[in-house]
């Protein structure tokens, strides 16, 4: 019913190279718990990777890895190759840099999703959208992620204008009690630092 998916594709500039997926938190690697939490709840995972190699410790029969088709082109291109090899009818796509994914926020999602004719439900915090902690129906999606890609328009928000989503907004989440602090993404060494000094006394360390 929902595949998980994980865009790990990324360059990692911002990070100074670092691969983002495999920073530590809590005693775990970003992406091991990202899986973690995914399978709870989604019956098959995606990886969206172009160097498996990384991830392989966390295989198991549920979890595929696959490459960008079209390479080099952002988060756009990681939803059009897992969006190219998924069977069901929804997915919730997130990025490798957010190490608070929320299973309770991807089932409410969803279930706003199955009760309309939206093509997407996403969270809208402080005014700006989350596409990467978002519910989708790929099949519906992918043709106009094509045409964006084949265009050379490769901004992942650009998609919004030629889909129809709907925003959950900072009243919506209160309202559901659900904490949306899962929209915190680590882009930069000094968001990571500032991760780590929530947790007093930690101990963690970049792998």
């Amino acid at each position: 019913m929902l595949t998980g998916i994980i865009l790990a594709g990324g360059r990692n500039s911002r990070m100074n190279g670092r691969n983002k997926a495999l920073l530590i938190f809590e005693g775990e690697h970003f992406i091991e718990r990202q899986i973690n939490v995914m399978r709870s709840i989604c019956t098959r995972l995606i990886i969206v990777t172009n160097d498996a190699s990384y991830y392989k410790k966390w295989s198991k029969d549920d979890l595929i890895y696959i490459p960008d088709i079209y390479e080099g082109h952002g988060p756009l291109s990681g939803f059009h190759a897992a969006f190219t090899h998924i069977e069901t009818e929804y997915a919730w796509v997130v990025g490798c840099d957010y190490p608070k994914l929320s299973a309770s926020a991807a089932l409410w999602m969803l279930s706003e999703l199955k009760t309309s004719d939206y093509d997407a439900v996403l969270p809208v915090v402080d005014g700006k959208h989350q596409m990467l902690h978002g519910v989708y129906r790929p099949h519906r999606m992918l043709p106009s992620i094509i045409q964006r890609l084949e265009s050379h328009q490769y901004r992942l928000s650009g998609l919004l204008d030629s889909i129809h989503w709907l925003g959950l907004g900072e009243s919506d989440w209160i309202e559901a009690g659900i904490a949306y602090q899962f929209i915190e993404d680590v882009d930069t060494p000094e968001q990571y630092i500032a991760l780590l000094q929530e947790r007093e006394g930690g101990s963690d360390h970049v792998s």
